[in-house]
């Protein structure tokens, strides 16, 4: 099995004096302006190739905008990706940076030196600044086990931070002896085939709150309500983003600790493929299962647990003893009551076990999981492997 490559941010807090903020600011302009121009050409000329676009926009950047040579390829990289995650997307309009956008750095143009300093390219030469490490920064940033890369200087509030990457080969899966399937919801943000539920009621108690919140500061639409708005925000996000990390970190740990790959669904689309009534709409849309989804996916990856995807239609509604599929099964939201056979269970849970039998359908490992108070009649598992 090849071996696949996770990668990592770092943010961390600089400390600067004038002359070096000023530096960088006239920097950001200079970038961003060059990533704007070469955005225009790529949307325009349709290219996305990061080659291609460098023989059209180099000389004219370096000229026009006076970036460097290495400052200039990170403002056409920077501009392609764009342009290619625009086109990816569907957008209609060419992507562009604001003055005070980030700055990418590659290997050439920053260094990280002694005493926790950091060397950064401008158009007026190196400046340098201090790292302000904490202890959650201090343990990854000095971590031998991963490989140092670039970085995006970032500005906000008029505070500056370095947002450093980093690089590790995952380790090869082991060859897991059974599957914990996981269903992603609403209500409960996650539930596995073995019986344990994660609650979404304090997100959904917390962002009731803050749309509330977010509805009279919009009202009032002041200067300074803007500005709160910008950063409740950032705070909710922040919020939901370590829920999220909570839970992915416990479903990935209880997969390594039994051996078990992890059976997830595919939600590809799930918004269009699915339509709620007009109450609901703001709870479906808010749901953040993709990001739930990503934690997910790179955890396991490093932590050497398998991850199958599977196609999730109709889980909900299927037995997870006799099989048998009937939209009155589902007798409401969180109880679940065969019609044929009778068997009853958690709704979430009978669907994370309907999940993990449908992952050993499609691979070639162990038997199906036993549901929560039954015996398994699943199909045994087709050597299809992955």
């Amino acid at each position: 099995m090849i071996q696949t490559l996770s990668t990592r941010t770092v943010c961390c807090k600089l400390s600067l004096d004038a002359a070096a903020v000023t530096a960088i600011r006239a920097t950001a302009e200079a970038f961003n302006a060059a990533a704007t121009y070469c955005a225009s050409v790529a949307w325009s000329e349709r290219i996305t190739n990061k080659n291609k676009l460098h023989h059209i926009v180099y000389g004219p950047t370096r000229v026009n905008y006076g970036l460097g040579a290495q400052l200039a390829c990170c403002a056409r990289d920077k501009a392609a990706e764009a342009v290619r995650a625009a086109r990816a997307n569907g957008h209609d309009t060419c992507p562009t940076f604001r003055p005070d956008s980030s700055i990418r750095y590659d290997a050439r143009t920053y260094r990280l030196m002694s005493l926790d300093r950091v060397s950064l390219n401008t158009l007026t030469g190196r400046v340098m600044g201090q790292i302000v490490l904490g202890e959650f920064q201090r343990r990854h940033l000095y971590d031998t086990s991963w490989k140092i890369g670039g970085a995006e200087l970032v500005q906000r509030d008029g505070t500056f931070y370095l947002h450093i990457t980093q690089t590790k080969l995952n380790p090869t899966p082991d060859e897991p002896t059974g599957l914990l399937g996981v269903d992603l919801g609403i209500v409960n943000l996650a539930a596995d085939s073995e019986g344990e539920t994660y609650s979404g009621a304090t997100v959904q108690r917390v962002r009731e709150r803050r749309f509330q919140h977010r509805q009279r500061l919009q009202t009032v639409n002041t200067r300074r309500a803007r500005w709160r708005l910008r950063q409740q925000a950032r705070r909710e996000a922040r919020f939901q983003r370590d829920v999220n990390h909570c839970i992915s970190k416990k479903l990935v740990a209880k997969a390594r600790t039994a051996r078990k790959a992890l059976a997830v669904e595919d939600l590809t689309k799930i918004r269009e493929r699915v339509t709620v009534r007009r109450a609901q709409r703001r709870a479906r849309h808010s749901w953040a299962f993709r990001q739930l989804r990503s934690f997910l996916s790179y955890k396991a990856a490093q932590a050497g647990v398998l991850v199958v995807a599977v196609d999730p239609r109709d889980t909900s509604r299927t037995c997870a003893v006799c099989g048998h599929c009937e939209k009155a099964n589902r007798v409401d939201q969180a109880h679940f009551r065969c019609l044929l056979c009778g068997h009853t269970a958690a709704a979430d849970t009978n669907a994370a076990v309907n999940i993990a039998s449908r992952a050993v359908r499609q691979t070639a490992y162990c038997a199906a999981p036993t549901p929560v108070g039954g015996a398994s009649t699943s199909p045994p598992a087709l050597a299809v492997g992955i």
